[in-house]
């Protein structure tokens, strides 16, 4: 779901005096980049990236642009700036399920995003697309999406980190297929839609290594800090921004944010 159009109009309007003064800087490390803090705003809010120019000053380590779908879409998003938020991108297709043409749908929108993102994220916990972390050929699609960025680095010189995004299940139920693909594919992290610190800490127990971004659920300073102290490496917030607008970003990462919300 899209950020409402008050709340983007909100955001727009945006003016100095309204974000007050800057916020504290706590840089946090994670799939080999430098993020200005561990919070970022997830998918859905920016489908397109015409909103990073104003989201870029209020406060958040990165912004996730998408989920971008087609061509026209990816070209608008821009560049990553050298200082302030990273971006990302959240990648799909339009189509329902997962068989040959979705899987390529992936792969060129991955091509035509590669260069305008700091990360890369393969979307696959929309309830509307017929596919999720256990969909039949995920296992192709992850291989296939892992040979792209390959191929990109080897031949173009630059590499673009590449997650999944998944849902998380239900505590106790076995991981989605996606993730111990995400593992032994060399993906460079999950996106994990989930609440449950207990079954985060799982996941992240089972990557070994690999960066998790937390998403779902997050509203306060306490539900960041309790994702980082479960493993997450990153957090990103959604409804709260919705409802609350960029007071929301500086009640997680005030002045007493500390170390909690600088991953550290």
């Amino acid at each position: 779901m899209a950020g409402s159009p008050n709340t983007a109009s909100r955001v727009a309007g945006i003016d100095r005096q309204e974000m007050g003064r800057p916020l504290p800087s706590n840089p946090v490390k994670a799939m080999g980049i430098e993020f200005p803090n561990a919070l970022g705003l997830s998918a859905g809010f920016d489908r397109t990236g015409a909103l990073v120019p104003v989201l870029a000053g209020v406060g958040f380590g990165h912004v996730e642009v998408g989920t971008v779908t087609v061509p026209t879409a990816a070209a608008a998003i821009v560049e990553p700036a050298r200082s302030g938020p990273r971006i990302g991108v959240n990648i799909g297709s339009a189509r329902l399920g997962l068989d040959a043409h979705v899987i390529a749908d992936y792969c060129a929108r991955y091509r035509d995003v590669a260069s305008s993102a700091d990360y890369v994220v393969a979307n696959l916990s929309s309830p509307y697309a017929d596919r999720d972390g256990n969909s039949r050929q995920v296992d192709l699609l992850i291989r296939r999406l892992t040979e792209v960025r390959d191929a990109l680095f080897r031949n173009c010189g630059f590499y673009v980190p590449l997650l999944v995004k998944v849902e998380g299940g239900v505590r106790g139920s076995p991981l989605p297929t996606a993730i111990s693909l995400a593992k032994s594919c060399g993906l460079d992290g999950v996106v994990l839609v989930s609440s449950c610190t207990r079954r985060i800490a799982a996941v992240c127990e089972y990557l070994d290594g690999l960066a998790l971004i937390s998403v779902s659920g997050i509203a306060t300073l306490e539900d960041a800090e309790a994702r980082i102290a479960a493993g997450a490496a990153l957090v990103q917030i959604y409804t709260a921004f919705v409802r609350g607008g960029p007071q929301s970003v500086r009640a997680i990462l005030g002045s007493d944010c500390g170390a909690g919300c600088s991953g550290q």
